[in-house]
């Protein structure tokens, strides 16, 4: 008889777990890698900041000399 609350887990390594023909992003977040949902979101990020944050940036900056 098993003491109760008690579960066992089985322990398993990495190389057990077969992901070759699963997208993990997709699986993971619902992003379709392969159509423009990817695309579309890298058009959301700024790679640079705009001039007025920079200036903010580099005026708090100075402040704390």
């Amino acid at each position: 008889m098993k003491p109760m609350g008690l579960t066992s887990t089985p322990f398993i390594s990495y190389h057990n777990i077969k992901v070759k023909n699963v997208d993990l992003f997709e699986d993971a977040w619902g992003i379709n890698s392969e159509f423009c949902d990817v695309i579309d979101l890298l058009r959301q990020i700024k790679a640079v900041p705009g001039r007025r944050l920079t200036k903010r940036l580099i005026e708090k900056i100075r402040k704390q000399d």
